[in-house]
């Protein structure tokens, strides 16, 4: 009954706002008085934003008491307002939930991509600023703990399988982390890693640096390695892809791997697949045609065309650029599968166009 009436006050709020609450419709007015309040979300204040590795931040919270906490392995969207205008974007948490649950406090490693529109703003930040963080959501994380494990990452790929080591307190089988990175002074979270390794005799740390192991190697060296019950996984996705098939080859069940991937590799392109098909993206009541080869997914075509779509799975997120399908037909890249020609939700990352499409963003 509570979940019906929540969503008969959401569409009644949606009729008489074109927002999901009554708030968000005054926002701007709030905002006046109270600039940092963001409804559904959850006040954080800056402790410290630091530069550690090359262009890694790592970036220090205090949250608010309401804040429900998370699982080691989850992600958060943090979000805050500059020069008036909302700015969020998708992180990985890196710290233990012990820092949480005894400080109230918690850590995000945050790549700064120096052409991209939001993490050159987070070096910016200074102690005492104002942040808001979502509630933490997605189910990469340790499950069967007792069985002996392997995690592998590559480079931010780290930051999810950190939180899960980091917050173990009982260990009582083998666990191996393998750390793929461009050189050691390039390794995030690397130093409190090492230490955790040095005062749990059942953790073991091997780094490999793609300047002195190539990739090939590197796939024939984890397709070597005695096998455990459990692979956890996590990186870019030609990355992914090595490391799934080496471990398949080397006879791990599929139930076993664990992953969780920054994207889907860029697409090689047949001579069928650079036909053009027009596709009509909705986006703040404004429509734009754009042209984009049958090859492309929906989000690259997106973004050549000059629209900035939501995603969150290069950051190792899923499911954020989930939109509405208002007509046309479209292909998931992954299974090949076709979609109706009607309205539904899809996800930009993985669709294909096959014929004429409008997109509402």
């Amino acid at each position: 009954m509570n979940v019906f009436l929540h969503r008969l006050w959401c569409s009644f709020c949606l009729m008489l706002g074109n927002q999901d609450s009554l708030i968000r419709y005054l926002l701007p007015i709030i905002n006046f008085m109270k600039p940092n309040y963001l409804p559904g979300s959850f006040g954080a204040k800056v402790l410290s934003a630091e530069i550690k590795t090359q262009d890694v931040l790592h970036l220090h919270l205090k949250v608010s008491k309401r804040w429900p906490g998370f699982i080691a392995g989850q992600h958060i969207s943090l979000t805050f307002n500059r020069n008036g205008r909302w700015l969020s974007r998708t992180f990985s948490l890196c710290s233990s939930t012990a820092l949480w649950q005894t400080h109230r406090q918690v850590k995000l490693c945050c790549k700064i991509q120096k052409d991209g529109a939001f993490t050159p703003l987070l070096a910016t930040l200074k102690t005492d600023d104002k942040l808001n963080i979502s509630v933490a959501s997605g189910d990469f994380v340790w499950q069967k703990i007792p069985q002996s494990t392997t995690f592998i990452a590559a480079g931010s790929g780290i930051t999810p399988i950190a939180a899960m080591l980091l917050s173990q307190d009982h260990w009582s089988s083998p666990v191996t982390l393998i750390y793929r990175v461009k050189d050691a002074s390039n390794a995030a979270l690397l130093s409190e890693l090492q230490t955790l390794a040095a005062q749990q005799p059942l953790l073991s740390i091997n780094l490999s640096q793609s300047h002195t192991e190539s990739a090939a190697d590197f796939a024939s060296k984890v397709a070597s390695l005695a096998l455990t019950q459990q692979y956890y996984i996590c990186g870019p996705a030609p990355f992914m892809q090595a490391i799934h098939h080496a471990l398949i080859t080397s006879g791990v069940s599929k139930d076993c791997i664990h992953q969780e991937q920054f994207g889907l590799p860029a697409p090689s392109l047949s001579s069928d697949d650079i036909t053009k098909i027009q596709a009509t993206f909705v986006q703040a009541g404004v429509a734009q045609n754009i042209l984009m080869a049958k090859g492309l997914s929906l989000l690259q075509g997106a973004e050549q065309g000059g629209l900035q779509a939501s995603f969150g799975c290069r950051m190792g997120v899923c499911f954020q650029c989930v939109c509405q399908k208002v007509s046309g037909q479209v292909r998931d890249i992954r299974s090949g599968l076709l979609s109706g020609h009607g309205e539904e939700q899809i996800q930009l990352c993985i669709s294909q166009p096959v014929s004429e499409l409008v997109i509402q963003l």
